[in-house]
């Protein structure tokens, strides 16, 4: 009997080991299931007040712009300036405009539209290029803008032409026609004095996303070929001034709102500058 007790309980023992080993057929047993999720604090770790791997950006003074050939402003002679804005400050005389005339594109529209240049007379037109100038009237006109010359009597004549151009895709021809083009003015007013003025800049957003090759890179190039052309031809070349070049080279972004036309600070800056540069050669 003591036998028999004794086998009976060594068999419960077994038992009792075998269930608790987990051994057997069920492997779908899922473990820790009601394991608590750690708290938040106690694996983020709070960011410190000061990080000293890190320091203040410098601050830079700002730069005036040059242009590759930085224009030189060239102090118009004493006679030749008189206050006109009552701020004090001495403005170039425009009279020197009396007999000229302009003639441009939209660009050139703002000096006389904002009443900053009210000195001779404007043949100007929105989208206007070296072949169109040969055909289409000014706003308001009945005659071809080149026809205009045959109106009156006319010392200097004052260009702004290629800013339209800018995507043609051969500069070379532009310059050809630019060519005839002041043939056909010497045609209708015989010994007058042309003044071919250079492209302004266009501001750094539109330099950056323009798609139709009013861009910089082109401006300058076309200022170039403008610029030799006026040595070729013996004409006189109005450069741009240094205060309309941000440090980058571009238009500053505040003398424009659609990164090509200036507004009126900036064409009073220009047109004080073409002033100048046109006393000169008076």
């Amino acid at each position: 009997m003591k036998k028999l007790i004794c086998t009976a309980l060594s068999a419960i023992t077994v038992l009792g080991l075998v269930s608790m080993s987990g051994c057997g057929d069920n492997n779908d047993i899922v473990v820790d299931i009601s394991t608590p999720q750690p708290e938040s604090t106690s694996v983020i770790a709070q960011v410190p007040t000061e990080v000293a791997d890190f320091t203040a950006a410098p601050t830079f003074e700002a730069v005036t712009a040059q242009p590759t050939d930085a224009p030189v402003e060239t102090t118009a002679p004493t006679d030749a300036v008189t206050p006109t804005d009552g701020s004090g400050e001495e403005k170039p005389d425009q009279s020197v405009f009396d007999d000229t005339v302009f003639i441009g594109n939209s660009i050139f529209e703002g000096l006389y539209r904002f009443g900053i240049i009210t000195h001779g007379k404007f043949f100007t037109k929105v989208g206007l290029n070296v072949n169109s100038v040969m055909t289409d009237n000014a706003d308001g006109g009945t005659v071809p803008i080149i026809d205009e010359l045959k109106g009156g009597s006319y010392g200097k004549v004052v260009i702004l032409l290629g800013t339209n151009e800018l995507g043609w895709p051969n500069y070379t021809t532009f310059i050809s026609k630019y060519s005839d083009l002041i043939d056909a003015v010497w045609q209708r007013q015989p010994g007058i004095k042309v003044f071919i003025t250079a492209l302004p800049p266009v501001s750094e957003k539109t330099d950056q996303t323009s798609s139709n090759g009013v861009n910089n890179a082109n401006i300058q190039k076309m200022n170039g070929l403008l610029k030799e052309l006026a040595s070729t031809k013996g004409v006189y070349f109005i450069d741009v001034p240094s205060s309309l070049y941000d440090a980058n080279g571009c238009l500053p972004e505040e003398a424009s709102s659609d990164g090509i036309h200036l507004n009126l600070k900036y064409d009073r800056i220009w047109a004080d500058h073409i002033t100048l540069k046109v006393t000169e050669n008076n």
